[in-house]
């Protein structure tokens, strides 16, 4: 039996597959074949795997609302678009929750060109130019080019600093991404002292790791909110699912335009995902 793929291709229904990406997200291995087994026997032919995921997503919050934002984080970043501003904002956000000071958005002025930047962070004498590259489509990875064009960046703008500003701080380009790497652009990066953060990169501390570990999930991991309301969301600066922990259902009605239904699912899943963890 074919399912069909987020870019439109088809490819035969996996339940292994299945079974895994939930075992992958934490789910204990009963859980996560019972899960499966439901999933899979209400599977028709051309569903879509949007379909099949949302199915398995329902299961798992009656189940364990933690595990079911790790299984939805991916998605979840993907719906952090579609012209990426949200992700920058986003990516601004998880580093200022590690101590890190930022700017977004900044111009600055290099040897040769003036280079806009995604965001700027520092901590201590170190300094990060940061290129956050969204991606829709979870097949696309992050290649070689990429890191090499930041790369040359970098090195413009700190030829383009006063000598003293270049010895203050540190100047490291980082690339922070929600796909995954080139086996090419992990070996560029080493070589040059590029930082990469990505899907299932770096091992210990990749962008799953560094989300999960302080419960920094975006708003976009939540089932039930609508997917129109992400951009009133970010204009209040409410990116984060923790985010919403100072907010009601009637706020929620009123300010964002949610229905009653939506507004307590939304609030009790977002006590779920974050409200043991906040202090």
């Amino acid at each position: 039996m074919e399912v069909i793929k987020i870019d439109g291709k088809k490819e035969p229904f996996s339940p292994a597959k299945l079974c895994l990406s939930l075992r992958k997200a934490g789910a204990p291995r009963a859980v996560a074949d019972e899960i499966c087994k439901k999933v899979s026997d209400k599977v028709k032919p051309d569903d879509s795997t949007t379909k099949i995921f949302r199915k398995a997503l329902t299961y798992l919050v009656r189940d364990d609302m933690d595990i079911a934002a790790r299984y939805s984080l991916r998605r979840g970043l993907e719906s952090l678009g579609p012209s990426g501003f949200i992700f920058e904002q986003y990516i601004e956000t998880v580093l200022q929750a590690y101590g890190f000071a930022t700017n977004r958005n900044q111009m600055i002025r290099g040897k040769c060109l003036t280079h806009e930047t995604d965001v700027i962070a520092s901590i201590g004498t170190k300094r990060f130019i940061i290129e956050a590259k969204y991606r829709n489509e979870p097949s696309i990875k992050t290649h070689v080019d990429v890191v090499m064009y930041a790369d040359a960046r970098l090195l413009d703008i700190v030829r383009g600093m006063p000598k003293k500003a270049q010895e203050e701080y540190e100047n490291t380009m980082w690339i922070i991404t929600n796909t995954k790497f080139t086996e090419s652009s992990i070996t560029y990066a080493k070589c040059r002292g590029i930082r990469l953060t990505g899907w299932n990169y770096p091992r210990g501390a990749s962008l799953e790791d560094v989300i999960s570990q302080k419960r920094l999930y975006p708003v976009t991991v939540l089932p039930s909110l609508p997917a129109d309301a992400l951009p009133l969301f970010a204009k209040k600066g409410i990116i984060l699912a923790q985010d919403l922990l100072t907010y009601t259902e009637k706020d929620l009605v009123k300010d964002f335009q949610l229905t009653q239904e939506e507004a307590h699912a939304v609030i009790a899943e977002a006590h779920g995902i974050v409200g043991p963890f906040v202090k």
